[in-house]
């Protein structure tokens, strides 16, 4: 027997284990026969339950209560030990009776049994190390749950069966300090409440356009639209014989008037965008699609307004309303003059060329303060001139259509007979195409989204339009 086993096996057991002790020492040095009756008596004590569990896990200062599951465990651990070493003392007393000493093969198995006891022990030291490090195992209170420490206490026991509006203060061992909050996360991807997903995309607020729809809209068959306008008269219409000396009405010449024309052309403007995407996000996403399509033609036709207003007619711009009205003449402006009058002069201009004004450009910023704009009076008191706050109005001023646009700059003013004064060639109206032929597209999988549309702005009759400054 090595020195070393025997040196375990003593650490291990206490009281009964004295016996083993001096049975394994007397087994190796003295008469077999009481060495094996010594070690039967200390095993038959600890097969007897004097080393049990709780024996074992009494190493700490204090008692560690095991659950369930775990004594269940350590005696199944154990009864094999227990097991092993019956089997060992039956084998020894058969052979020390019939042979007088024990055979080498049995004191293998003896020093086995005691190395495996001796692991077996580390084991359960282990396990007691992890339980005297715990605070909720066991079978007493902080075992378990909180709640089922409220529900099974007297003061809400009392509380239930009374009915009463307050149990009082109930309390609770461990305390909630020892217990682990689960709370929502904060933000997007939470890991345990998935986020209710609006179907579709939400698109931002958009301007509302209105300009396109005032003019007169024609079909074009060419890339260039050309249009002779008369470009001087000389109205000489009289009387025949007027002037003459001595007066005569017959056989005399009449008077000649004169005309001059101008052939004036504009060119069809493309008018275009685009947008790479990939053939995947088309096909993963399919409502995105239907989307970037509502967006370009959106974004298509609000460029369409700004260059039908503001078009400066060069680098490839149409020729924009603004560019090619009348400027406002300043001599019929009055001293004194409110927006309103100035606007009222504006009017007369067009009428003064034969013209009916039709619509007023204003920017929405302009409106707003001539809609503020009341009667002789104080803040409190003044009347507002364009109508009672509480209704619902049409912007009109001086009975004429009024058209707030973020597009007109604010403090400018366009007023006009858009009927009369021009027409919009449509050569191809806004369409969207799809094409992988662009740059190496192909074999990046990315597809060009692209909308199109091509147009001109004719004006003709530039005196029907008045753009000036307030």
């Amino acid at each position: 027997m090595k020195r070393k086993h025997i040196a375990r096996f003593q650490q291990e057991f206490r009281g009964s284990r004295i016996l083993s002790f001096l049975g394994l020492n007397l087994l190796t040095r003295t008469f077999p026969v009481l060495a094996v009756m010594l070690v039967a008596f200390g095993v038959y004590a600890f097969a007897a339950g004097e080393h049990n569990t709780a024996g074992i896990l009494m190493a700490s200062t204090a008692p560690i209560m095991l659950p369930v599951e775990t004594k269940e465990f350590l005696d199944k651990e154990l009864k094999g030990l227990r097991e092993q070493l019956g089997t060992f003392t039956e084998d020894a007393q058969k052979q020390i009776k019939a042979n007088g000493t024990m055979a080498e093969e049995t004191k293998t198995k003896l020093d086995k049994t005691l190395t495996e006891i001796a692991e077996t022990r580390d084991r359960i030291k282990g396990i007691e190390d992890k339980l005297s490090k715990s605070t909720s195992l066991g079978d007493g209170p902080e075992s378990k749950t909180l709640g089922a420490q409220v529900i099974e206490s007297a003061e809400f026991k009392d509380f239930a069966s009374k009915g009463s509006k307050s149990s009082g203060r109930i309390m609770v061992v461990g305390g909630f300090n020892r217990k682990t909050a689960i709370v929502n996360a904060t933000g997007q991807n939470q890991p345990l409440v998935p986020a209710q997903r609006v179907p579709g995309i939400v698109a931002p607020m958009v301007q509302r356009l209105f300009l396109r729809d005032l003019l007169n809209t024609v079909p074009a068959t060419s890339n260039s639209i050309e249009f002779v306008r008369e470009n001087s008269s000389t109205n000489a219409a009289a009387p025949q014989g007027k002037g003459s000396s001595p007066q005569v009405y017959e056989n005399v010449s009449k008077a000649e008037s004169a005309l001059s024309f101008a052939l004036t052309n504009e060119p069809v403007q493309t008018v275009a965008h685009w947008i790479p995407a990939s053939r995947q996000v088309l096909d993963d996403a399919p409502s995105l699609g239907g989307y970037i399509d509502g967006r370009m033609r959106y974004m298509q036709a609000l460029k369409v307004e700004d260059q039908l207003l503001n078009g400066t007619g060069t680098s490839g711009d149409l020729n924009g309303l603004v560019t090619q009205a009348t400027d406002y003449d300043t001599d019929l402006t009055v001293s004194g003059d409110t927006i309103i009058d100035k606007l009222r002069h504006v009017l007369l201009q067009i009428e003064l060329a034969n013209g009916f004004t039709n619509v007023v450009v204003l920017n929405p910023t302009q409106w707003h303060d001539i809609e503020l704009l009341k009667t002789t009076g104080t803040a409190s008191s003044g009347q507002y001139i364009f109508g009672n706050p509480h209704a619902v109005t049409t912007p009109i001023i001086w009975g004429r259509n009024v058209i707030p646009t973020p597009s007109m700059v604010n403090g400018k003013f366009l007023a006009g007979d858009t009927q009369m004064a021009c027409d919009l060639y449509d050569r191809q109206q806004a369409s969207i195409e799809i094409s992988r032929e662009h740059s190496d597209f192909f074999i990046k999988n990315m597809v060009a989204i692209l909308c199109e549309e091509r147009l001109a702005l004719v004006v003709y009759r530039p005196d029907a339009l008045v753009y000036g400054s307030f």
